[in-house]
């Protein structure tokens, strides 16, 4: 099964409720999503997240919020360095 079949999510956490705050927490959700892709199986590096629709999630919390991102691959990220070379 390839990534395209998959949809990935990751949440973070940021200690404010400010969204000027949110690049980090953003950040590592987005390196996460790239991880998970390469837990399941597929050959994909952060590159691969250029021209993908990402979707952006924030609940409120006590402190602050939770910075939920998720991702559908397109079926281009599926497949391996070799396949892109042919």
């Amino acid at each position: 099964m390839g990534s395209a079949e998959k949809k990935f999510s990751a949440t973070e956490e940021s200690d404010s409720k400010h969204p000027s705050d949110w690049g980090r927490a953003m950040a590592v959700a987005m390196s996460r999503l790239v991880e998970l892709a390469h837990e399941a199986g597929d050959v994909v590096e952060d590159e691969n997240l250029y021209g993908e629709d990402l979707h952006l999630y924030v609940t409120e919390t006590d402190h602050g919020a939770n910075i939920t991102m998720s991702w559908t691959p397109s079926t281009s990220h599926s497949r391996g360095p070799a396949d892109e070379d042919q």
